[in-house]
């Protein structure tokens, strides 16, 4: 009895190993648009498409990461957003990033890059090697927002927001996000511009909007990790059941969010009915009834 137990745990355990293997190797295309307001549309320069791609935690889908390089070629992107978490904080290889990071650059449309929890911890805990890595993957083409914002065109602004990490602890109550984190973002976008706001979180989604965002680009929870038909994401990264904001977009007071479900795993290392996802986001004008 105790070894048919044994052998039975062992299979489950080599089924649900090959199914990990197959799931995590998989990358679904993503579609989805934003309604820009009426009041912004007319004679300004949006990005039209926008591929956003989050959490890659040095995952690769095929040789270099060809099978995503050739995704987001594909889409024929305006702008390529990644709102963080391309690494993983306690290692040094960080080669899959730079070498993606440079074949994005070669698309030839800018490439903007925040910070996750992840190379905000590489950042503090290895500095030296943070500062190779930025030297690895500077590029005319790619802009690093590290509390940041750059000029899109005339009346869109790109910032990034490097949430304090105060804001990942997985015990205790939740941070506070106060302005002083928007108030570091430099320099200060107008607030008659539409402002794309990256934010690796999406727990602080009210307060971005009431900084001014008009559409947040977040990742981290991983899609809930584990995904119920009908209810969404189970567990988030930080161990929390049922997260409000795993994955898709959501609306408050005039202010678009968009949750990716992000690329790679950390930890816990699995995805369940939950595969990787590369969001192809197109910006659509309000059109006159």
């Amino acid at each position: 009895m105790g070894w048919t137990i044994v052998i039975v745990i062992g299979v489950l355990a080599l089924v649900f190993a090959t199914y990990q293997g197959i799931v995590q190797n998989m990358l679904h295309i993503s579609k989805m648009s934003v309604t820009l307001p009426e009041e912004n549309a007319p004679g300004t320069d949006f990005p039209g498409t926008i591929v956003v791609l989050s959490d890659l935690h040095n995952h690769s889908f095929g040789r270099d990461n060809e099978r995503l390089i050739k995704a987001v070629r594909d889409a024929k992107p305006d702008l390529i957003a990644i709102p963080g978490d391309l690494i993983i904080r306690h290692r040094d290889n960080t080669k899959v990033a730079v070498k993606l990071l440079q074949a994005l650059c070669e698309i030839g449309v800018p490439v903007v890059y925040s910070l996750g929890n992840h190379e905000s911890a590489f950042r503090e805990e290895k500095p030296e090697a943070y500062n190779e890595y930025l030297a690895q993957i500077a590029n005319e083409n790619l802009t690093v927002l590290d509390n940041a914002c750059m000029r899109y065109a005339d009346g869109v602004c790109i910032c990034g927001m490097s949430v304090p990490k105060e804001c990942y602890y997985k015990t205790g109550r939740r941070y506070v996000l106060t302005e002083a984190s928007w108030d570091a973002i430099e320099p200060e976008p107008a607030k008659e511009d539409y402002i794309i706001l990256l934010a690796h979180t999406p727990y602080y989604f009210k307060q971005y909007a009431s900084f001014g965002a008009d559409l947040v680009l977040a990742g981290h929870l991983h899609g809930g990790i584990v995904r119920l038909p009908r209810f969404g994401g189970v567990i988030s990264p930080q161990m929390e059941l049922m997260p409000k904001y795993d994955a898709g977009i959501y609306e408050h007071e005039g202010t678009s969010m968009v949750v990716s479900r992000g690329l790679g795993t950390h930890f816990p290392p699995v995805r369940v009915n939950n595969l990787p996802e590369l969001i192809v986001l197109t910006l659509e004008k309000k059109r006159k009834e």
